[in-house]
């Protein structure tokens, strides 16, 4: 192909830039090593030498060479100057002659690689009047480009050949490439400024790009009173809910139940960006407009948020968004994404603090967790297969998993009642076994995230493990708003596992918040630390040591998880909707994880440690499916 382009060289730097496409490999080291020397002696930079023969000869004649340049006799180091004077007169002649004639080129990737040469070795620069040349990290704009229209020479660029890369890129890679465009279009705008590289430019910027969104919401055709009640929603969802009595002013007495839930609503933490918050509170909104109205005229007729805000509302927004997602070629897939999940669950902030209809908050949990939210997909990674490698590398981790907690509190017990006797750090040691042992015994129980078991509450209204009283039994009650899926965690602690725990709470917590200075009547944790709760650094290592203890040193308190999906499937075979509840997975997920291959093979060596143990073991399976 043919590219007729004639700029005018201005400084040296220019040349230099140009030696890729006017000599060899080889030679061009050569070249550059001559100008970087013109530097060096003239004590000036490249961008403010003359890219002028007649110029350069005048300026050459002015440089002190004695020393520079190797020679045997002066004459021979004269000699040696006047070379390298002629051979940076012969680079800018040709350059010049370069830029003055049509360039031929064949070689589509060969122009890439000079583009992408000259971006990485101009970005970030400056020019002599210290204005950035091209942005830091613009050598990733064109290696994308390069790698999307790999095929055109990128002189020949327009808005066609960037439309057809724009719809055949990947979903995730479309915004990149809308990005890489407009850097393209600012280096077509300042091309005088290149003029090394004018020949691989385009002679015009690309054209506008079909849009892969609908058009902005106009909140301005909405009336006064919708945008009243709109805004007075959102400062209520960013303000959040107080604690509020009862209409009968507490004189009926306490609801234990009632004052755990009010005490979880006043236990939030302010908003340090409101601006913020509220731009991604009217963001959702938009969303929820564009989605749910086909014709906008509807939704700009409405006179109060409220009338927006209902199930069927939602329903209707998240089907357009599933569809429309699904017969794009660009937008990306509602399942792979954590956007949508997102808008819902601001959405859903919105809906709760202003106190909606409860059908809309379960119509936006319904969409959160079966049509758009992939957290279930991301969880079945490493923790997983981890645990998968670790029970198959060891038969016998089966059996210290499950034993573990009786082992460690038995340990933990002979020290209690030796406690006297003890010095410092036998009496420390013994504290740590006692916690790992309630600490697995927890997890063992009921699926609990580390987060949430670091942090457990166990006194006062917002109590999470509540003591059996009376015929009652020990249960686990962790409010969905501090768990990490918004699922909530409730449900019963089987006795084994509660002996484990109680023996910590009754004989090892006391103990515990002795030595470390901790008021134990004001304690509310499971694990406190000194300045509250129990760093994850300490958290960490006592777990750490006493797995360590049972020779199962990989496990993690995150895998623990798994333990009891495992442990359920080895006596219950196929019951996936049960772990599915228990881990807060979809039994789609879990049943995709477990139900073959290592998975199922975990269950089976656990299903055989099960016959041979304690036959006392089967208590921990007799526990509620919710």
């Amino acid at each position: 192909m043919n590219l007729s382009q004639s700029p005018n060289l201005s400084n040296l730097n220019d040349v230099r830039l140009l030696l890729p496409a006017l000599y060899s490999e080889a030679s061009a080291k050569v070249y550059d090593a001559a100008l970087k020397k013109a530097a060096r002696l003239t004590g000036r930079k490249l961008t403010q030498l003359a890219a002028d023969e007649r110029a350069w000869a005048i300026l050459a004649a002015t440089i002190v060479w004695a020393g520079e340049f190797r020679g045997a006799t002066p004459g021979d180091q004269e000699r040696a100057f006047n070379a390298w004077v002629k051979k940076v007169g012969n680079a800018i002649s040709s350059a010049k002659a370069h830029l003055a004639q049509p360039v031929a080129t064949v070689n589509e990737d060969a122009a890439w690689a000079r583009f992408e040469a000259y971006a990485c070795e101009v970005e970030n620069t400056f020019d002599e009047q210290g204005v950035r040349l091209l942005p830091n990290m613009f050598s990733k704009s064109v290696a994308n480009l390069r790698a999307r229209c790999r095929n055109t020479h990128p002189a020949r660029l327009d808005t066609a050949t960037v439309t057809q890369a724009l719809e055949t890129a990947p979903p995730d890679k479309a915004s990149t490439l809308r990005n890489s465009i407009a850097a393209l279009n600012r280096l077509i705008a300042d091309r005088a400024r290149h003029p090394a590289i004018t020949d691989l430019l385009p002679t015009g910027p690309i054209g506008p790009l079909p849009r892969i969104r609908d058009t902005p919401l106009d909140w301005s055709r909405f009336g006064p009173e919708f945008l009243q009640s709109r805004d007075r929603a959102i400062r209520l969802a960013i303000r959040g809910e107080g604690r509020q009595r009862d209409r009968f002013g507490g004189k009926l007495g306490q609801d234990p139940l009632a004052d755990r839930r009010a005490a979880r609503k006043g236990r939030r933490r302010p908003v340090r960006n409101v601006d913020a918050r509220r731009k991604g509170h009217l963001n959702a909104l938009s969303w929820l407009v564009r989605h749910a109205c086909e014709d906008r005229e509807d939704a700009y007729r409405l006179t109060r948020i409220e009338d927006l805000f209902t199930a069927e509302t939602i329903e209707r927004a998240v089907a357009t968004y599933v569809a429309r997602a699904q017969a794009s070629a660009v937008l990306l897939d509602p399942e792979t994404t954590s956007s949508g999940t997102t808008i819902l669950s601001t959405l859903e902030t919105l809906a709760r603090r202003n106190g909606y209809d409860e059908e809309v908050l379960w119509a936006i949990d319904d969409a959160r967790y079966e049509k758009v939210d992939s957290y279930q997909a991301r969880e079945m990674s490493v923790e997983r297969e981890q645990f998968i490698k670790l029970v198959e590398r060891d038969p016998a981790v089966a059996r210290a998993i499950i034993s573990g907690p009786r082992r460690l509190a038995a340990e933990a017990q002979d020290a209690f009642e030796d406690w006297e006797s003890l010095g410092a750090r036998a009496r420390s040691e013994a504290l740590h076994v006692a916690m790992g042992a309630a600490l697995m015994a927890l997890q063992l129980a009921r699926s609990v995230r580390s987060k949430n078991l670091n942090g457990l509450i166990i006194d006062g209204p917002g109590a999470e493990l509540l003591r059996p009283l009376r015929e009652s039994r020990p249960w686990l009650d962790i409010a969905r708003g501090r768990v990490k899926n918004r699922r909530p965690i409730e449900g019963e602690i089987p006795q084994r596992q509660w002996e484990v725990i109680a023996s910590w709470l009754d004989e090892g917590l006391p103990r515990w918040c002795a030595a470390k200075g901790i008021d134990t009547e004001a304690n509310v944790h499971l694990v406190p630390g000194p300045n509250g709760l129990l760093s994850r650094q300490s958290f960490n290592r006592i777990w750490n040591r006493c797995m360590a203890r049972l020779g199962i040193p990989g496990l993690q308190p995150h895998m623990m998880r798994h333990v009891a999906a495992t442990l359920w499937l080895a006596a219950h075979p196929g019951d996936y909707a049960t772990v599915a509840a228990f881990l807060g997975d979809s039994p789609k997920t879990v049943e995709k994880f477990y139900a073959r291959g290592e998975g199922a093979a975990a269950a089976k060596l656990f299903g055989e440690v099960l016959e041979s143990l304690d036959p006392t073991l089967e208590a921990f399976l007799k526990r509620s499916a919710a």
